[in-house]
């Protein structure tokens, strides 16, 4: 590990790094929380049966499904410029944001 003129060890590659793979952590992180609304959304449509927990519940999985598919897509394509890397994970950071919001909704 070099150590630069200030003292600290040269962080940048590792930085690079880590935009490359954002996407595909917050790919995960969205899987997460599908997986739970998916959770809660069942438990409600197996109470209820209605066309509106069956529409959530699809709502979820079409989602879930997108990610897994996204995830595996990243894993074998991992960027090599940063623009090509930030793209996708301001995409998928706001579904994160979004999906977050509909979760704290939906638990309540």
């Amino acid at each position: 590990m070099e150590i630069n003129l200030f003292g600290l060890p040269d962080i940048i590659p590792t930085l690079l790094i880590l935009v490359k793979y954002s996407a595909l952590i917050t790919s995960v992180a969205n899987i997460c929380l599908l997986a739970g609304m998916l959770y809660v959304y069942m438990e409600r449509y197996l109470k209820v049966k209605s066309k509106f927990t069956t529409t959530l519940v699809l709502f979820a999985s079409l989602f879930l499904i997108q990610n897994i598919l996204f995830s595996i897509y990243f894993l074998f394509s991992i960027p090599e410029t940063l623009f090509n890397a930030i793209l996708p994970f301001i995409f998928l950071g706001l579904e994160f944001t979004a999906l977050t919001l509909l979760l704290m909704v939906t638990r309540e």
